[in-house]
């Protein structure tokens, strides 16, 4: 059977916002060499350099950033799309921003990226160890499913999805990481596409792409196939399972 491989980057190759560790780059980038990868992510180019080395950017087939906004091949552009994000939402989100309980707030709260806008409580200038303080307190009083859902109701032709561990990814509606599934499987209709993300329940922004994997299988064949993981070692894992199978 032939395969495609498609992988989400920040939790699923490499820990929550750092660089992809050296074990794992050299492992991915062997696995690179013998198949057919490609790479899905919420976070921009920018982002992507900080966190997957050079030598593994040119070995995947192609980079989708911006929850499948934007497409790279190389040092080529294929799309870019564009989103002008309500003014009654940008306010929404600076008075969340100004009255919310999280007492921490570092900076760079709106990021306005290609066909999306992502923001963050605790803001993307913040250092690891308050990355990780503000994740475990948004588990214990789910500030990001609360404004996720407000924003699900008042904005209708929107959506938004929890990202990685501080922020909220919002797009138009379809303009999620369901088309990046839907790219690949237009390019290479006949094989099956594997995909690894470390979000792929309900309102995760690895959902879009896992519902749109399920929507595809009762219309076509090969099947393809979703591999949840919970971080860059259970990664490590599949790759190992994947090419020596038992």
């Amino acid at each position: 059977m032939k395969r495609i491989f498609m992988f989400d980057i920040d939790g699923t190759l490499t820990p929550p916002r750092l660089p992809m560790t050296k074990e794992m780059a050299e492992m991915f980038g062997g696995f690179c060499q013998r198949h057919t990868v490609f790479l899905v992510t919420g976070s921009d180019m920018k982002k992507v350099k900080e966190q997957v080395p050079e030598k593994i950017r040119n070995l995947v087939k192609g980079i989708f950033t911006c929850s499948g906004n934007a497409y790279t091949v190389g040092d080529n552009i294929i799309y870019d799309r564009e989103f002008n994000p309500p003014e009654d939402l940008v306010r929404l989100l600076k008075d969340w921003l100004h009255y919310s309980h999280y007492p921490v707030k570092t900076g760079a709260h709106l990021e306005f990226r290609s066909g999306m806008l992502n923001y963050s409580t605790v803001g993307r200038n913040c250092t690891q160890a308050q990355r990780e303080d503000y994740e475990a307190w948004d588990k214990e009083n789910g500030e990001r499913k609360i404004l996720r859902e407000r924003i699900l109701h008042m904005f209708p032709a929107l959506d938004c999805v929890i990202g990685g561990q501080i922020s909220l990814d919002i797009y138009p509606r379809g303009l999620d990481k369901s088309q990046s599934y839907n790219w690949v499987k237009q390019e290479y209709p006949d094989h099956a596409i594997v995909f690894c993300g470390d979000r792929l329940m309900p309102g995760g922004n690895d959902y879009p792409f896992f519902k749109a994997m399920g929507e595809n299988q009762t219309r076509c064949r090969p099947i393809d196939i979703a591999v949840p993981v919970s971080g860059w070692e259970d990664t490590k894992r599949f790759l190992v399972n994947c090419e020596n199978p038992s």
